[in-house]
């Protein structure tokens, strides 16, 4: 009979290294391999979601640069459009003052001469002399004090306009 434990008692010992021998070789022959498996499936994944990321994340930028820049340019395109709009306005101002002056000295001159002749001591040959008509077109010669002004106020408008569009552009 202590045979016959001493048999079983081996067998039992066999049996029970075998079980965990078995539980050893599925641990790192089955358990391990396919842990590893899935880690490497959401390295994986992980790392295709960071690349999609940030893919976007330089779409928006170059998206959000490429706005900027269209705003930039329409800002720009804005105060050309603006200070040329205050340049023409300018010259047109110039121009239509420059046209009522020469306007109202020819007809000063005009008057001048009429009054000239009214006055019955005066000849003629004198009030032509004195007072000769002025050239009332929009192109006439103004005298040099009245030029000088007219053309510094168009000066000043268009450093005025220079100024805006400086200003808007910053």
């Amino acid at each position: 009979m202590a045979a016959r434990i001493n048999a079983l008692f081996k067998l039992s010992i066999i049996a029970a290294l075998l079980v965990t021998s078995s539980g050893v070789a599925y641990y790192y022959a089955v358990y391990l391999p396919r842990r590893d498996a899935r880690l490497e499936q959401e390295r994986a994944v992980e790392q295709v979601r960071a690349a999609d990321e940030k893919r976007a994340k330089q779409s928006q930028l170059a998206f959000e640069q490429k706005q900027a820049e269209q705003h930039q340019a329409e800002v720009k395109a804005g105060a050309e459009t603006r200070y040329q709009t205050c340049v023409d306005a300018a010259g047109a101002v110039h121009d239509t003052t420059w046209a009522a002056e020469c306007e109202r000295l020819a007809e000063k001159a005009q008057q001048d001469h009429a009054d000239c002749l009214a006055k019955s001591k005066l000849s003629q040959q004198y009030c032509d002399t004195a007072y000769r008509g002025r050239d009332g077109s929009r192109n006439c010669t103004l005298p040099l004090k009245v030029a000088t002004e007219l053309d510094g106020g168009l000066i000043k408008a268009r450093n005025r306009c220079a100024q805006e569009r400086k200003a808007a552009l910053q």
